[in-house]
């Protein structure tokens, strides 16, 4: 697959995502406000459930991974692509809407930035796509970052961020070396060992490509 039919491809799956948050979004106000599960069960949950009321054309085939969902579906364009979905959902308060933490098994782009003025070049651990039962499922990850505060003992969901983060066969497009890079530093400390983690930049790869961001609007009867 070419990198212009792999950004037509990100584009389509996303715009489905993004949907399915949009039409849900004010049962997911509801929810954050009335259950006391802590923010990040709660934002699996209501992504989980988006996805399912839209009743994508699933393929009937478990995928691996360690995002919070993982779907194989057809996406028409208008032949039928096979594509691995993954999404991950995450809820913070305010301070942290401007990024999204990821893990490297979470995308198949090479992490190239600087870290304290050190080049750092950190290989993705999760494929461009997926060969199972002779198909080729194209790997689109996708991250909705749940917005909240706590208003009289009760969770309020301010907003919903949805990114799309490229797939490695678009690595020259959206970072093609540190200094042109989509990547803020991770919430990790190398000196204890930890695993290296890394920062989406919305900001950053809005620049590049504005609708890979996208905020969901909350209705205001229930914001």
């Amino acid at each position: 697959m070419s990198p212009d039919q792999m950004e037509t491809l990100e584009q389509t799956s996303f715009s489905m995502v993004a949907q399915a948050l949009s039409d849900y979004a004010s049962q997911a106000v509801s929810i954050f406000r009335e259950e006391v599960d802590q923010p990040q069960d709660i934002a699996e949950d209501v992504t989980r459930e988006a996805i399912e009321l839209m009743g994508l054309p699933q393929i009937h085939m478990r995928l691996y991974g360690k995002v919070d969902i993982k779907k194989a579906v057809y996406v028409f364009l208008p032949e039928a692509i096979p594509v691995a979905l993954m999404l991950d959902a995450k809820a913070e308060k305010p301070s942290g809407s401007g990024t999204a933490t990821i893990q490297m098994s979470q995308t198949s782009m090479r992490v190239k930035m600087l870290r304290h003025g050190r080049g750092i070049d950190e290989a993705g651990k999760l494929p461009s796509y997926i060969d199972r039962d002779g198909r080729s499922l194209y790997v689109v990850t996708v991250f909705a970052k749940f917005i909240y505060d706590v208003v009289n003992g009760a969770h309020t969901l301010k907003r919903i961020i949805a990114a799309c983060l490229p797939n490695g066969l678009l690595q020259d497009q959206y970072n093609p070396s540190e200094n042109d890079t989509i990547w803020r530093v991770g919430r990790n400390a190398p000196t204890l060992g930890e695993d290296f983690r890394v920062r989406i930049s919305f900001a950053e790869l809005r620049a590049k490509a504005p609708w890979r961001v996208q905020d969901i609007q909350i209705p205001v009867s229930d914001f």
